[in-house]
């Protein structure tokens, strides 16, 4: 992803300078982040994740902040924000927000192992037992309300692909899904693989309180898919990790697949927004075809083939 703002040694310095976590040794830009400018920050004894929000407001990072610290006292481990000298949870430059986290020391792994899906979901089934903070309830960024593309991209064949799956999904939206706190973008390079903690899910620029299952259905998408197909072996390790801590009621079970859809749907949706629409790049257009591939993948399926296994009552 690009790097949206560059700081060189003195622009380094005069940001942390109100962190008050001594002086900098060296930084260097991290890859990721699709509305964010990372920066890995070393001091003599500690190393810092800087971070300069592009796309969201200071008070849109402040909720952010306090969601941090929400889950730290909810025992929950993810990132931990560092405070300023006056106790503020982030600063700003040149306008734009910034927030500065501990680092996690581990590794972004990609083609995860059925033992680390099981941990995972392990942890997410936690993170869904955290209580949702008030200023949060009933929000959520990617309801379906989102499955729509710009008026300029009507006639576009993708407009009627998600017109058409945005009614399927409506369809199975119903009574009995269990709301509560969920993350809302389980990729793989949102969670660092620790020697310590293990799996330790980051980046929750996007969670908001909505469906349970929503979050599982995006984990899948995120985690369990190779060469934009399905992976069934991933999907029940990190279904029976989540399912170790916490079952799936039944309606839960026999709607994992649509969620699928509905998770994989949304992020073409925003690759299709983000690339043709907000910054168009021609060498990214055509990236939410993996998810639109992987959406009709299981969608040429029955639901009860896709159906999660129960877990215990």
């Amino acid at each position: 992803m690009a790097l949206y703002t560059e700081l060189d040694q003195k622009q380094i310095n005069e940001i942390t300078t109100v962190f008050n976590i001594g002086s900098v040794t060296q930084f260097r830009a991290l890859e990721g982040g699709s509305e964010n400018s990372n920066y890995r920050i070393d001091t003599d004894d500690k190393a810092y994740v800087l971070t300069l929000c592009e796309a969201k407001s200071k008070e849109e990072i402040s909720e952010l902040a306090g969601l941090l610290n929400h889950l730290e006292a909810s025992g929950f481990k993810s990132s931990r924000v560092i405070a300023t000298s006056t106790g503020e949870h982030l600063s700003s430059y040149k306008g734009k927000p910034v927030l500065l986290k501990e680092f996690l020391h581990g590794e972004i792994v990609e083609d995860l192992s059925e033992e680390m899906l099981f941990k995972i979901g392990a942890s997410i089934s936690a993170l869904h037992a955290v209580p949702v903070p008030k200023n949060m309830q009933n929000r959520f960024s990617y309801g379906t309300e989102m499955l729509t593309v710009a008026d300029a991209f009507a006639n576009h064949p993708f407009a009627g692909w998600l017109a058409d799956v945005k009614k399927t999904i409506g369809e199975n939206i119903c009574e009995g899904l269990r709301k509560g706190l969920i993350h809302g973008d389980i990729f793989f390079n949102n969670v660092v693989i620790t020697e310590d903690a293990g799996p330790v899910i980051m980046d929750f620029e996007e969670a908001g309180h909505y469906y349970l299952i929503f979050d599982l259905g995006m984990a899948i998408t995120g985690l369990c898919c190779d060469s934009g197909r399905i992976n069934r072996s991933k999907v029940n390790a990190l279904v029976s990790g989540y399912q170790s801590i916490s079952p799936l009621n039944q309606i839960e079970v026999t709607k994992l697949k649509p969620f699928v859809v509905y998770a994989a749907s949304v992020t073409a949706c925003w690759r299709f927004r983000q690339f043709h629409v907000i910054q168009p790049d021609e060498t990214q257009q055509d990236r939410y075809l993996e998810m639109k591939q992987i959406a009709d993948g299981l969608l040429a399926i029955p639901d009860a083939d896709f159906e999660a296994k129960k877990g215990r009552e």
